[in-house]
Parts: structure tokens; C-alpha cells; sequence
């Protein structure tokens, strides 16, 4: 055989070889045909006539081929394809500003390994020069068309099992109580959560009882109290001192002291070292600091297992319902691809097939 002679597509056993793909076990591979070294293979080439297509109408090619075998001839040619899905579940936090939040899940698998979506027999294709050339369809399937859950302003929780993972909601949540409650970095969204969240009055009094020793959080109902959450949970007043505090070290531990006075302190304690505590409410400890020179501003550490108990009762559909839009704030999409191969067969049933990927998007 001349190899310098060989236009730059053909094939010889030796590169065709090379070509196994890796399919689901349901269907052999249609690549991993056996042939002895050197040997003649049919020489293809083909086009898409586009990149994307309705699920269930026909998807067009031209395909090009010839062989220079002297002991075969061309004898039909197919299509075979591959299906491959891919998934994105996402879910993003809209009931409170801080911190922003999403969760995406992204899945790719293969539905279905290769089989054959057709085949043609050479007697349609048409003789053009030295080549033949296929002007054809394959088809693709109705079942195979995208899905899309976005944003529904009716929550449908059989869909949502369906088309998300089983542990999504519980994983959501938790992520979101350990934003809230690891450490007061999202002080502002933990107290957020206890305006914007109706809590009952049993919820509240039912972890309040879990921690006698600590003074209650309060549960507000501006028709029985005439305060909002927001009044309860208010700003701290930087203004106001209600209090002072001093530190002192525990091994590396520091450890603050709360006074009435400042000459509460023990005479050891530097005056200077004895800041005050500002006015808030009684789970926030809102001080003065010498590391920063201004006021610094945590839920109390013994209140902290109190609100990661009352977060944790907020549901996954509270986290994500956007008030403002009306909606829930969810976003899911199925999409798939075929993943086409063009085979031609000679009358000794030898192989030749075009090497270059290509990929058909259903819509």
C-alpha cells in the first residue's frame, strides 16, 4: 500500500485500533472490530447538517466514502450513536441577604452506550467523482427531549423528589445552620432569620424549655405584645453602656469577666483594661475592643446551641421561597446529547469509520 498516496482521512487497521470507545454493557462496541495489520479499510468522511435537533425529528448528514480495496466492495454504511444526559439541580437562599447562597448539583451519565440508529444500503448514495456521497437522515427519540423546573410559584414537592437528589433538601439546610451558627460571622443573617421567619410560639418555647438556665428568647406577636422581632432583636446601642468587662488568660484562653462598675474590677486588673459593654439584647454581648479599637458584636457562646436548635426548624422551602418574585428558588435542567459514529461496510465486512467526534444536542 502507498501511505503517501492516502488522503489524510483514511484508515488502516493499525490507527483503527486505536479508536475503542468505552460503552455501557448493554451493547457490544461497534468500533472494536478485529483485523490483521495493514489491512484495507473502507475511508469516510462526514458532516452534520446541524449541531442541535428537535428530540424525535430526523437529524441530516452528507457522508462521503470509497475504498481502494481490490478484493471488496462497499456493501451498506450506518449511523450508531451514543446517549449522554446531563442534569444541573440548583437551589439558591432567598429568605434572608447574608450569606448568598446556592447549591448546585451537576450529573453527566451516559443513558444509553452505542447501538445502531440506522442503516443504508449503497445503493443510496450517489457517485461523485472517485467518492460516493450519502445525503441522509438518522432519527432520534421524543423521549429524549430537555426538561426544565425553574422557579415555580407553586411548590410541587413530588417533582421536586423527582428530579433532585434525595439528600439535597436536608444538605441545603444544614449548610445553612452551620453558616448561621458556627460563629457570629453572619450575625446580621441569624438575626434576619428571626424576623423573617414565622416561628410559632410553640417553637420557640419548646427550645427555650430545653435550656432552663438560660434567660428565654422571646417570642413576639405584635397583636399580643405590641412589639415586632425587630424591636426585640434590636441594634446594639453603642451609645448607651450598660455594663463593663475584663479579660484575663487561661493558659491561651481568654476569658472575659462581665461588672456592674468599673470598680468592680480586682485590684490587679489595669483600669485602663476595663471596657465597657454596650447596650443589646440579652443573648448579644456587643463590647468595646482594644484589638480593634471599636465595638465587636457575637451571640453569647451559651445562647449559640439555643439558635442552632430554633434555625434548624426553618424548612428548606422557607430558605428558598423568594417573597419579593413570589416564587421558589430553584433551578433544574435535563438535557442530552447524542454522540453520532458513521460506519461504512464492505462485502468482506470490513470497517471503516470516521474518526472525528461530533455531538447532537436535543431540544
Amino acid at each position: 500500500m502507498n501511505f503517501k498516496n492516502m488522503k489524510p482521512y483514511s484508515k488502516i487497521a493499525l490507527i483503527t485500533a486505536g479508536l475503542l470507545l468505552a460503552t455501557s454493557c448493554e451493547v457490544n462496541d461497534p468500533f472494536a472490530d478485529k483485523m490483521e495489520l495493514g489491512q484495507v479499510l473502507p475511508t469516510t468522511s462526514w458532516e452534520l447538517s446541524s449541531t442541535v435537533c428537535k428530540a424525535g425529528e430526523e437529524a441530516g448528514f452528507l457522508a462521503k466514502y470509497y475504498t481502494t480495496s481490490d478484493v471488496a466492495q462497499i456493501d451498506h454504511s450506518e449511523v450508531w450513536g451514543m446517549i449522554t444526559g446531563a442534569e444541573v439541580a440548583a437551589a439558591t437562599q432567598k429568605l434572608i441577604s447574608s450569606p448568598a447562597y446556592t447549591m448546585t448539583i451537576n450529573k453527566n451519565d451516559t443513558v444509553r452506550g452505542y447501538h445502531m440508529l440506522r442503516s443504508y444500503p449503497h445503493s443510496m448514495a450517489q457517485k461523485v467523482g472517485t467518492e460516493f456521497h450519502l445525503n441522509a437522515s438518522f432519527p432520534t427519540s421524543s423521549t429524549l427531549s430537555p426538561i426544565n423546573w425553574n422557579s415555580p410559584a407553586d411548590w410541587d414537592q413530588e417533582k421536586f423528589d423527582m428530579y433532585y437528589p434525595a439528600d439535597f433538601q436536608a444538605n441545603f439546610c444544614e449548610k445553612m445552620v452551620n453558616y448561621l451558627t458556627a460563629d457570629s460571622t453572619y450575625l446580621s443573617g441569624l438575626r434576619q432569620v428571626y424576623i423573617n421567619y414565622p416561628f410559632t410560639k410553640e417553637q420557640i418555647d419548646a427550645v427555650n424549655a430545653k435550656y432552663p438556665s438560660l434567660t428565654p428568647i422571646p417570642f413576639s406577636d405584635s397583636e399580643e405584645t405590641g412589639k415586632t422581632k425587630g424591636d426585640l432583636w434590636f441594634s446594639p446601642d453603642t451609645k448607651v453602656i450598660d455594663h463593663y468587662y475584663y479579660t484575663t488568660l487561661s493558659g491561651e484562653v481568654t476569658v472575659e469577666h462581665e461588672i456592674a462598675k468599673k470598680e468592680d474590677a480586682p485590684s490587679n486588673i489595669d483600669p485602663s483594661k476595663v471596657y465597657p459593654v454596650y447596650k443589646a439584647p440579652h443573648w448579644i454581648f456587643c463590647r468595646y475592643s482594644d484589638n480593634t479599637g471599636g465595638a465587636v458584636t457575637s451571640v453569647r457562646a451559651e445562647y449559640m446551641p439555643l439558635w442552632k436548635e430554633l434555625v434548624q426548624a426553618v424548612p428548606f422551602t422557607a430558605w428558598i421561597y423568594d417573597a419579593t418574585n413570589k416564587v421558589y428558588n430553584v433551578a433544574f435542567s435535563r438535557t442530552y446529547t447524542i454522540r453520532p459514529k458513521f460506519r461504512v461496510i464492505d462485502t468482506n465486512g470490513k470497517v471503516g469509520t470516521d474518526t472525528e467526534s461530533k455531538s447532537i444536542e436535543l431540544n
